[in-house]
């Protein structure tokens, strides 16, 4: 554990003092408060304390070795990496915890029925709309991690930086109105709801298909911890509305629903940690893996191995999570033009080159906020007249969803601003100049730059899903969700395009089953089962694609994940313990989860969660990164004051 300043005096200090008497105070004033119900208006919610440590973070291996340097003239000098200290650890590395979070939150509902019966505010006739409720979602929070840890959960040998103000700020401070709307309801047929929310049109519990419309931001806690999908998604601001159908053809429950997003691009795709300072930084590999002399920032035939840091040390790592400046970072490369050297008598020698500082620099540019830019989406539901009745929903959406980044493979010389700069490869410069003031180590030539461009553009989806409650035979209510995607971003290396990336299609294929079932041992009431298996099969992508993301690993054609989750009530009902095993079929890996809540009065609650991954352990080719997650196995403990 890194520690920042440890004077009382000290900012860190006064910023975890101040946090401290305001949660202590909020819990204190909020015993009084209780449901608050006024007339129309009610407020419901909740603060929360979570404190959580990650095992199997290992330590520091050995066997270092040093940069090794080649000088064929007194002018000239070439330089080979050496290898850093690395890391171990993993999975049942029971030896090695760290602290990951140390959250204060809270959870502020507010609700107020505006119209009723066509009266606004009780006074004024609204003609058209019948009844009104405006709501809203704020949860704030502070997260002392960054504060207690001034390099984070970062190794010295990695050149860490300190977490700067502005860097604490954005990354542990959050003032978060999520979701604010109002519920417009025009007839019993015809309702709108109208600003910042989420729509979930999906049947599927996990790695849904059709859930497309509001991105997930797993910046601040991972997609596979204990946390709300609620909490994750990314709202936007959009006009939905509803009607419902009459009955006809032996149909019923037909339901109408479609949305317009004027103009507001809240992301493309997953948005994940990538500093790797951060407890819940995404455990992708840089490069799939290859050896130095063959591994790069961009794909597997890139020859410039990233992550040197500043004694000329390659990070014994290829993932994101142990990187040194891959992203946030001071980075360095490794570019190999220097002489082959040949020991005597042999046939194999090493070649030398030179350290460049490495900036990677986007060109792109998100849709701005504009009409032009709207996205759109329309769902028809209805209840088939199939056995007991299928449920079944038809989605189309046209979205700003799965950019597609590249190479830039248009770039001139110019891009950089530096006279004398070098094309090296598609999107790949070198400048004989610093753009950055280098920090004290080895010597550095220049600065290479990587130049991306970003492909944002609306692409389409179409979906179905629904469920079938087969009451005669099994008693399981059967659920399904389907996705076609025309374009799906996928990477390919450069012999396949220059540009490094490529669309191909893109489907995914879920069923699930949930059934209550009396296990007389294990509770006096039900335990509910559900099960859940995903397919997804890209049937035409291109040889040897990788995924798109900073994981950068072999995509495979069919991928095939599973999961079995039981819920139980204990205690008379006053414990609630959900456990889910959920496996990679394909890369023979996964994790065991168990998420506890213990009622202990009106209003008091704790829990105590877990995430242990399992399995075979630094797969390229796994997709959820679970074989990658094993050094970030969480316990984590909740405190919540409901009001």
């Amino acid at each position: 554990m890194h520690n920042g300043n440890q004077g009382f005096g000290g900012t860190r200090w006064r910023s975890l003092l101040v946090a401290a008497v305001a949660t202590v105070g909020t819990l204190w004033a909020s015993a009084a408060m209780a449901t608050i119900t006024q007339g129309d208006f009610s407020v419901f919610g909740f603060f929360e304390t979570r404190e959580s440590g990650q095992w199997g973070e290992g330590s520091s291996s050995k066997d270092p070795s040093p940069a090794t340097f080649y000088s064929p003239t007194v002018t000239s000098k070439f330089v080979y990496p050496g290898q850093s200290y690395g890391m171990t650890g993993g999975s049942f590395d029971f030896n090695h915890w760290d602290l990951a979070e140390a959250r204060q939150l809270a959870d502020v509902r507010p609700d107020y029925h505006m119209v009723k019966n066509y009266k606004f505010l009780g006074r004024f006739d609204t003609l058209l709309i019948k009844d009104a409720d405006f709501f809203a979602y704020y949860r704030p929070w502070y997260d002392a991690y960054g504060s207690i840890k001034s390099d984070g959960r970062q190794e010295p040998n990695t050149d860490v930086v300190p977490y700067t103000s502005r860097t604490l700020q954005a990354q542990y401070f959050k003032n978060d109105l999520r979701e604010w709307y109002a519920q417009l309801n025009f007839t019993d047929n015809l309702s709108a709801r109208i600003g910042k929310q989420q729509v979930i049109w999906t049947e599927a519990d996990a790695l849904s298909g059709t859930e497309v419309t509001n991105p997930v931001n797993a910046t601040w806690h991972g997609v596979s911890s204990a946390e709300s999908p609620e909490d994750t998604r990314t709202n936007v601001r959009m006009i939905k509305l509803n009607y419902i159908l009459p009955d006809f053809y032996k149909t019923a429950n037909n339901e109408l629903e479609a949305f317009i997003i004027p103009g507001d691009f809240e992301g493309a795709a997953i948005d994940v940690q990538e500093d790797p300072r951060n407890p819940w930084v995404a455990a992708s590999s840089l490069g799939g893996g290859c050896p130095i002399t063959t591994c790069g920032f961009g794909g597997l035939d890139t020859p410039f191995p990233v992550n040197i840091n500043q004694n000329g040390q390659s990070l014994n790592v290829s993932e994101l999570p142990n990187g040194g400046g891959y992203h946030f970072l001071q980075s360095m490369v490794w570019v190999p033009i220097g002489p082959t050297v040949y020991p005597p008598g042999k046939t194999k020698g090493r070649t030398y080159g030179q350290f460049y500082d490495f900036i990677a620099q986007s060109i792109g540019r998100t849709p701005s906020n504009s009409l032009e830019n709207s996205e759109f989406g329309v769902r028809y539901s209805t209840l088939l007249p199939i056995g007991n009745g299928l449920q079944a929903s038809f989605i189309y959406l046209y979205e700003f969803r799965d950019a597609r980044g590249s190479a830039c493979t248009n770039c001139g010389l110019g891009i950089t601003g530096i006279p004398g700069t070098v094309k090296v490869g598609p999107g790949e410069f070198i400048a004989p100049t610093l753009v950055r003031t280098p920090r004290p180590g080895v010597a550095v030539a220049g600065t290479l730059f990587d130049v991306s461009e970003t492909d944002y553009r609306r692409n389409n989806f179409f979906g179905a899903t629904g469920t079938y409650y087969d009451k005669d035979l099994t008693d399981i209510v059967y659920r399904y969700d389907v996705l076609y995607q025309p374009d799906h971003a996928v990477g390919v290396p450069s012999f396949v395009s220059p540009t490094g990336s490529a669309w191909t299609q893109f489907t995914r294929w879920i069923i699930a089953g949930d059934r209550p079932t009396y296990i007389p041992w294990l509770s006096k009431q039900h335990t509910f089962l559900t099960a859940q298996y995903t397919l997804t099969w890209q049937p035409d992508r291109p040889t040897d694609a990788m995924f798109a993301s900073p994981q950068g690993g072999k995509n495979r054609e069919i991928q095939n994940v599973a999961f079995l989750a039981a819920t139980n009530w204990l205690m008379n009902g006053q414990l609630t313990a959900l456990n889910t095993v959920v496996w990679d079929i394909d890369d023979n890996v996964g994790y065991l989860s168990t998420t506890n809540v213990y009622r202990y009065s009106r209003n008091v609650l704790f829990g105590l969660n877990s995430y242990w991954f399992l399995g075979r352990s630094g797969r390229f080719t796994d997709p959820d990164l679970f074989s990658r997650s094993q050094r970030f196995n969480e316990l984590e403990f909740t405190f919540t004051y409901e009001i």
